[in-house]
């Protein structure tokens, strides 16, 4: 259970999630990637997953960004880049695909 900002709510698990998403790097270039994502939390009610920022990290992942992009590097190449729902926002999503297994 957690609190959200009007109520308490239920979640659940996914133990493995693969997703196909773009990821931008440093030149403007961009390739597509499918990544395993472990420990992905869903809320009843929300259409949208949420991974835990903890499990990048302990990924050994780094994190870095601006108000433009999140970047996600492993050994110091961007592996998932994520942009603002809108522009200023402090909400950042990764456009993506779920895949089948």
């Amino acid at each position: 259970m957690i609190q959200t900002a009007n109520n308490v709510t239920q979640v659940k698990e996914a133990r493995t999630v693969f997703i196909t998403h773009t990821v931008l790097l440093w030149n403007s270039k961009a390739y597509k990637k499918t990544t395993c994502l472990q420990l992905i939390y869903y809320l009843n009610g929300l259409n949208t997953c949420l991974p835990s920022m903890g499990e990048f990290l302990n990924d050994k992942q780094l994190i870095t960004g601006d108000n433009c992009q999140l970047m996600f590097l492993r050994n110091k190449l961007p592996v998932l880049t994520c942009q603002p729902h809108v522009v200023g926002s402090t909400t950042f999503w990764l456009n993506l695909t779920i895949e089948s297994v």
